[in-house]
């Protein structure tokens, strides 16, 4: 089992994380993959939240797949983002 204090750091840095990706001046990711994280972000709130409904099995699928998604979306945004910058500065 994970402890308490372990727990809140592991809190503090996905949501540091999620609003530096969220919220940047100049976006790494695109628009369409921004918006894939904030719709992970709320199933992973609402699988947190509702443990005893009868559809935590099917949001917890859910989330696994959004999260494949946008791994993969993301890294397609970095490199994206990579190439533009190394256009721009050579």
């Amino acid at each position: 089992m994970t402890t308490g204090a372990a727990l809140n750091t592991y809190v503090f840095v996905f949501a540091f994380a999620s609003m530096f990706l969220l919220g940047a001046k100049r976006p790494l990711l695109a628009l369409s993959t921004r918006l894939l994280l904030v719709v992970l972000l709320g199933l992973g709130l609402t699988y947190m939240m509702e443990p005893n409904a009868w559809f935590h099995g099917y949001i917890g699928v859910a989330t696994l797949i959004a999260n494949a998604l946008f791994v993969g979306f993301a890294a397609i945004d970095f490199l994206n983002w990579q190439k533009k910058r190394a256009a721009e500065g050579g």
